[in-house]
């Protein structure tokens, strides 16, 4: 049987992802769960200051996103991008896209194959069978298995149209925390947006007329009927 290129570009990155001890599925490559928001981005020579605030109340959510055409891997990387999120500044989840053209005729069981090289065999069937995926984008993505340890779970994932495939990395109980935070937080957002608005209005109106305030100075000086 004839492989794509791909296949060896792919194995050869995964297998030698950190030399990653069997089942630590608290990592991926360099970066681990828990890192603080300033270590991964100095491991990932990104700014921090590029994080985007998702959410600030009642916790702080923020994301980071990776994306390796901005770097000159050689050779090219199996990875696309990667987008890290935080909970209170800890790094909780890693969702990993990887490039379609180093994936291009693989079949489901080359990528567990693959990921098994690093993380061991995985489970017997996976928890789930589809999950949200967002790594520049949101969709509904296929479960092909999973790697479990006490408090981390690793899902190799696939796009439900096109045949991309993925990886999300979290933490079991910051990825709950996040959740529960990211809905109180839109929660909060939903009781204030009356007064918001409302604010929003009498700003618009205050600056209209100190507009027409600075215009009536400069100009009734000079009118002349």
């Amino acid at each position: 049987m004839n492989l794509h290129p791909g296949v060896f570009t792919l194995f050869a990155v995964l297998a030698s992802a950190s030399l990653l001890p069997a089942a630590d599925v608290c990592r991926y490559r360099e970066f681990r769960l828990g890192m603080p928001l300033a270590d991964v981005a100095k491991q990932a020579a990104i700014d921090s200051s590029e994080a985007t605030l998702i959410s600030g109340l009642p916790e702080r959510i923020q994301e980071l996103d990776w994306r390796t055409n901005r770097s000159s891997a050689t050779p090219p990387d199996s990875v696309r991008e990667i987008r890290f999120s935080f909970y209170n500044g800890s790094l909780f989840e890693m969702m990993v896209a990887y490039d379609s053209e180093h994936t291009a005729g693989l079949a489901d069981a080359d990528m567990t194959e693959a990921l098994s090289s690093v993380y061991g065999a995985a489970s017997s069937a996976p928890a789930t069978k589809e999950m949200t995926f967002n790594a520049g984008y949101s969709t509904t993505v296929r479960v092909i298995a999973q790697w479990n340890d006490a408090g981390s779970l690793l899902s190799l994932v696939a796009s439900a149209y096109g045949g991309g495939y993925g990886a999300i990395v979290s933490s079991k109980s910051n990825l709950a925390l996040a959740r529960q935070a990211i809905a109180e937080s839109e929660r909060l957002d939903r009781v204030v947006a009356p007064q918001k608005a409302l604010d929003l209005q009498a700003k618009q109106v205050a600056d209209a007329e100190a507009r027409d305030e600075k215009s009536r100075v400069l100009n009734k000086p000079g009118f002349r009927p």
